[in-house]
């Protein structure tokens, strides 16, 4: 639904905040009452309080939880949290509030009323504590005082469900165990679950404890000694996961888990191998995404120096594996490069699909992963995880800085796909639009698969349900002056046709790709949206509307970057701006260069993926090169160090966290051909409040 809280409020039984409609925060209407974004806020939580001090918990709940979820930013938010805890207290005690005492900690620490929900989640924790304890005592007793050995048997079966169900998983194990020794115990069923509970849940502390407990090597020692060696080696304690797992293969040298075992402790030998000159580059070699494995592959001969010369190419070794565009092949190509190669650092992993699966397995084996990957979150896997690709969220800082404080933009509409690319950049540009006090006025989506864009546009603009516009009314009655029904008809038929969009945006946001932006342009341009800007063909326009039109910029991402869409698109997509790592027209003369030498050896010109396995390739060379380091975690620390690499794709420097600072091209199209956007000026043009925005 179109944006437009002038013209649109439909509430429904209890609250509909503006962020329901996508309006901002300007009207909701509640209990059939319209007023602000604040006045709202303020409405529910008196409302709320009003409620509780008459007791009557259940509408007090609900005038604060509507709030709480639909007022997000709103002052009153955390006091409603508060109040929702406390009547949770009352009502159902701890278990009932951690839920909003939790909630209120963590989102707003710096609180007043944070400090009170801070001592009542130490008092619920500290008597859950007393109550296991209390609980662990009564389950002793009454095993102790069971007078048969079923009874025993069934005591210490309820004592073991009892924890189990509170996940104090070690207390349960040690109640099987219990159960495990008496007569009448389904030994099968109970070793089971005791394995179950060692191999998936059982922490690190009570794994030492039970082995502690156990004596000699009967149940469970064999899967508590491979679950501690295990657990030592993907906490990287390396020299201890080794000197426990030879122990275990010692003792029990056969079966399944001394196979893993035995597997572990090859990879703890063969990571210690390294050959400081090997690279491994990771690629899709097969399957779907075969062709982008092969288009970058051309690029990475290039930057190892195999084109240049004999001594550039002797410089690195190169190993290439495939991983076939699938999480767990890339997982195993990983492995590989580390266990049969050698290699010093791993780069690639440019798709999603694979990043997290080499990721997962470099962290794990401690080697270096420069990864490519826009994929969020993905360096969260642990210190060995770099990301020197371009991420989404990199774009749209970009590009609302430059639109709002070089352009003085103020107001946008956004026109999204309902795929999870055009949902991820909808969420990051408006956040980041908002986060600079800027203004959504209008969001329409559109299925991923959608060749027709009118009805969607009309939407945006107003033009869809005009029964909602005051205008339009207004319009009517004056038609209802005509002498006669068949002027009034005609008058009718023409408000519908001459009734102005409403653009109140200054930038329309549209992150798709060139098969879909050039069926939508001229969709746009047929709603009255006028993106061009030369005097002469506004003018032009502007006659043939009748009117004078303020121009939009449509605005997008690094999928807008291809010479085909202002080839299909026209002039329906002239003066657009976008966000891109690369930009083979850059005159930089690093950037020149290997355009060039793509042209000589490949014949064509390098895409955004070339270029960042070019730099990332270029900067594993480089820290070898100059500071020969003599392990993995060197090699990490190398890159991690890097400041101003000059690459093709800009300067680089790596950040705490391992992400990689870089630069962001924004690009427009003039006369039909892409180029780089004017440079950011040292001040914004003076811009209007959102009040006195023009709207043709």
């Amino acid at each position: 639904m179109r944006r437009l809280c002038e013209l649109i409020t439909i509430a429904i039984a209890a609250v509909l905040t503006s962020s329901s409609t996508g309006c901002g925060p300007k009207r909701v209407e509640i209990d059939g009452q319209q007023m602000s974004f604040d006045q709202g806020a303020s409405y529910l939580y008196k409302q709320g309080r009003a409620a509780e001090e008459k007791g009557d918990h259940a509408a007090a709940k609900t005038r604060f939880r509507d709030l709480v979820n639909d007022f997000e930013g709103a002052a009153e938010v955390p006091d409603a949290m508060a109040e929702l805890a406390q009547i949770a207290l009352s009502e159902g005690g701890c278990a009932a509030a951690e839920y909003d005492l939790s909630r209120l900690v963590t989102r707003f620490p710096d609180h007043p009323r944070t400090a009170r929900a801070k001592k009542s989640l130490e008092r619920c924790t500290a008597d859950a504590e007393a109550h296991k304890s209390s609980e662990l005592g009564k389950a002793e007793a009454r095993f102790v005082e069971a007078g048969s050995p079923a009874e025993k048997l069934a005591a210490a079966l309820k004592a073991a469900d009892a924890a189990e169900g509170a996940q104090d998983y070690g207390t349960a194990a040690r109640w099987l165990l219990k159960a495990l020794a008496l007569d009448g115990a389904d030994r099968a069923t109970l070793e089971a679950r005791v394995v179950g509970l060692i191999d998936s849940k059982i922490a690190l502390k009570d794994v030492r404890s039970l082995l502690e407990e156990t004596s000699g090597d009967g149940f469970p020692k064999k899967e508590l000694t491979y679950k501690l060696g295990r657990t030592q080696y993907h906490v990287r304690d390396l020299v201890s996961a080794k000197t426990t797992l030879e122990e275990f293969v010692a003792k029990w040298p056969t079966g399944p888990l001394a196979e893993e075992a035995k597997r572990i402790l090859e990879l703890i030998r063969t990571r210690g191998l390294v050959n400081m000159k090997t690279i491994g580059v990771l690629v899709p070699s097969s399957g779907k995404l075969k062709a982008y494995g092969e288009s970058v592959l051309q690029a990475v001969r290039l930057a190892s120096g195999e084109l240049a010369d004999k001594k550039g190419a002797a410089e690195i070794n190169i190993v290439v594996r495939d991983s076939k565009g699938d999480a767990a092949e890339a997982a195993k190509a990983v492995q590989d490069f580390v266990t049969v190669d050698g290699a010093v650092a791993i780069v690639g992993a440019l798709f999603r699909v694979e990043a997290v699966g080499a990721a997962m397995k470099a962290q794990e084996l401690g080697v270096p992963l420069l990864t490519l990957t826009a994929e969020e979150g993905i360096t969260d896997f642990g210190p060995y995880i770099l990301r020197a690709g371009l991420t989404n969220a990199a774009q749209m800082d970009a590009l609302v800085n430059y639109t709002m404080d070089v352009l003085g933009m103020h107001s946008f509409a956004i026109l999204y796909p309902r795929h999870p690319y055009g949902e991820e950049l909808l969420h990051l540009f408006w956040d980041r639009v908002e986060a600079k006090k800027g203004e959504v006025r209008g969001v329409q989506s559109y299925a991923a698969e959608e060749t027709t864009f009118t009805d969607s546009v009309k939407s945006l603009v107003g033009r869809d349900v005009m029964e909602l516009r005051s205008d339009y009314h207004l319009a009517l009655q004056e038609c209802a002056k005509q002498p006669d029904s068949f002027r009034r008809a005609r008058c009718q038929r023409n408000v519908v046709q001459d009734l102005k969009p409403i653009i109140d945006f200054d930038g329309l946001f549209i992150p798709d790709y060139p098969r879909s932006l050039a069926l939508i342009a001229p969709a746009l341009a047929a709603e009255d949206i006028i993106v061009e800007k030369d005097p002469r063909q506004l003018k032009k326009i502007e006659k043939t509307l009748g009117r004078k039109v303020q121009p939009v910029t449509l605005l997008g991402a690094s999928g807008w970057n291809s010479a085909q869409l202002p080839e299909k698109a026209g002039r329906y997509v002239e003066n657009a701006l976008f966000t891109d790592g690369f930009f083979v027209l850059d005159d930089k003369k690093e950037t020149a260069q290997f355009v060039a030498e793509m042209k000589k050896h490949f014949s064509r010109s390098p895409s955004l993926p070339d270029a960042l396995f070019y730099d990332a390739i270029r900067m594993v060379k480089q820290v070898i090169s100059k500071d020969a380091p003599p392990n993995r975690e060197a090699m990490r620390q190398g890159l991690r160090n890097l400041h101003d690499f000059v690459g093709v794709t800009g300067k680089m420097s790596f950040r705490e966290g391992g992400e990689v600072k870089r630069e962001v091209h924004i690009l427009t199209i003039k006369d039909g051909s892409i180029q780089e956007a004017p440079p950011a000026s040292e001040k914004a043009p003076t811009v209007e409040g959102p009040d006195s925005t023009h709207k043709n």
